[in-house]
């Protein structure tokens, strides 16, 4: 496989990792830092503790761990990315890849996104079957905006509960279907402004290096090589939609053929096979197949 035609994709916050990769010596300093947050990610891992793992100052760093994790294995296994993207949360673990951030810092960084947004209350759903205009106009006059545009008919809403339990019905009367997010907080809404005004506190002070391969950003949709670009658009994204539409119009552009899933789950291939792109899409244990 030609690393120029490569590009890893790292999901956000959803499905829990099965493991953390404490046998690791190099990921030591990452996991006392959780512990010194208070979090006993492995012991919750093990007890299979959803309750908690599912809650944001818990999930962040963990999935952190996992996609840093999954993405050293892959480069063992002879898989070198060219490119990097990341949905959300994602956007962490793509900067670490691509030699933006050290993990040290960023895991610091992660740690207090996790604990800053885990308090704000809100909710999120899946709008599918309509388009991004139809739901931008059921969104006017409600507190609910749109906060991932995922595909051509899939959009994800966000704001209170009560705007977006609205939106939903005004969703299926319109002939949509509404999911809702088993999340706790309105991510990528105007909610989480105070969240999102602390942690760039944080970022200010961390030091972003330019990208040694190409880093598409989900705030923007396009391809962004300076460090400090990188840097103003991380400030800005827990309340930014998630331009993951964009995300892979731009994979095409830059000529990538192969685009791999750095995560536990499929959602992000699922979403490039919809997409009709001619990317090839791939799970993580599918690449991991391929490479043996």
């Amino acid at each position: 496989m030609s690393p120029s035609s490569v590009a890893f994709l790292f999901p956000g916050q959803g499905r829990i990792p099965d493991s953390l990769p404490t046998h690791e010596a190099s990921f030591q300093p990452l996991l006392a830092l959780t512990s010194q947050a208070g979090l006993e990610l492995d012991a919750w891992i093990e007890r299979n503790d959803t309750d908690r793992l599912t809650q944001t100052d818990a999930a962040q760093p963990a999935l952190y761990l996992d996609s840093l994790s999954r993405d050293r294995t892959l480069k063992r296994k002879g898989w070198t990315p060219s490119c990097t993207a990341g949905h959300s949360l994602g956007e962490y673990a793509a900067l670490t890849s691509a030699g933006v951030l050290e993990p040290t810092p960023c895991m610091r960084a992660v740690l207090e996104r996790g604990r800053l947004m885990n308090p704000i209350r809100g909710a999120m759903a899946a709008i599918v079957k309509l388009e991004i205009e139809t739901v931008r106009e059921l969104c006017q006059g409600t507190d609910a905006v749109l906060a991932n545009h995922n595909g051509r008919t899939q959009v994800v809403i966000s704001g209170t509960q009560a705007a977006v339990d609205t939106v939903m019905k005004a969703a299926s009367d319109a002939g949509g279907k509404a999911i809702p997010l088993k999340v706790s907080g309105p991510f990528h809404s105007p909610l989480m402004q105070p969240a999102q005004d602390e942690l760039a506190g944080v970022l200010e002070s961390l030091e972003f290096a330019s990208p040694s391969i190409f880093v598409i950003s989900g705030v923007s949709g396009r391809t962004e090589m300076s460090g400090g670009v990188l840097k103003e658009l991380l400030c800005r994204q827990i309340t930014a939609m998630v331009r993951w539409v964009d995300v892979m119009n731009e994979l095409e552009r830059l000529g990538i053929e192969t685009a791999i899933e750095v995560g536990s789950g499929d959602v992000l291939t699922r979403l490039g096979k919809r997409s009709g792109s001619s990317v090839r899409f791939m799970t993580y244990q599918e690449a991991l197949d391929e490479s043996l």
